[in-house]
């Protein structure tokens, strides 16, 4: 009907639940790659919800290509979209692109600590040999998923004081720039094919052999200062990078 008249009520928190419901099951293997969904019936019965919902978020999870449709067969789960997708073009924090798309992100710290580097980590930083540096390494997860195994480090004689581990329940941009008055302009990166070994594999939650993605960066100030190194490891089917290229 016109402006005046009745018009159907769409619920999107509800709707947005839904679909969050649906891709955890996706995700943590209750609905596996290649398997076909319940019937709409069955499906909206065990969530309850009405089909008409139901509907509309698995045309959003098909949009997004989680999920594909058979006419006359079914819906199937296609495993072909990672969990998490972004543009490398643009500088920001793992947690930032963990929560665009609308999961929970944390950060498991592993290790932490200030002391020497070595030869390798010296010329990346362009650093005197002995030079201390402070060191994270971290296991960042999705809704309590990981989706990434990461080490970032820093030159001491850049900070304003001692790092704390406490610090790092923030974005480590975020904390250079409030605590140390460090802002990252630019960074440098490698992306490299790579296979988890074991220990990767037991952080990750991954068979040893599977492919990963090595990122690689070397992050730089306004001065044109090398502020920050950070090597982060990502399962191949979970995250992936989009570059744009322009002429």
């Amino acid at each position: 009907m016109k402006d005046g008249g009745f018009k159907s009520f769409r619920n999107p928190s509800l709707i947005e639940r839904i679909k969050r419901d649906l891709l955890d099951r996706i995700i943590d293997g209750r609905i596996k790659p290649g398997e076909r969904l319940p019937s709409e019936p069955e499906l909206a019965a065990m969530l309850g919800v009405s089909r008409n919902s139901l509907r509309e978020a698995i045309g959003l999870l098909e949009n997004e290509d989680y999920l594909r449709r058979r006419k006359g067969v079914g819906t199937f789960v296609t495993g072909s979209d990672p969990i998490i997708k972004g543009g490398i073009e643009r500088l920001k924090g793992i947690a930032d692109f963990i929560e665009e798309k609308g999961y929970l992100p944390g950060s498991i710290l592993e290790r932490f600590g200030s002391g020497p580097c070595d030869a390798a980590m010296a010329d990346r930083l362009l650093l005197e040999a002995g030079e201390t540096a402070t060191v994270i390494e971290t296991i960042k997860t999705a809704s309590g998923k990981p989706v990434a195994s990461c080490m970032d480090v820093i030159p001491d004689r850049l900070l304003r004081r001692p790092m704390a581990a406490a610090d790092f329940r923030e974005s480590i941009f975020d904390n250079l720039h409030a605590n140390h008055g460090i802002d990252i302009s630019f960074a440098e990166c490698d992306l490299i094919p790579a296979v988890a070994d074991e220990a990767l594999s037991e952080k990750l939650e991954l068979e040893p052999g599977s492919p990963i993605l090595l990122l690689e960066q070397v992050h730089y100030d306004g001065q044109g200062r090398r502020v920050l190194f950070s090597r982060s490891f990502f399962p191949a089917g979970t995250f992936t990078f989009k570059l744009i290229r322009r002429r």
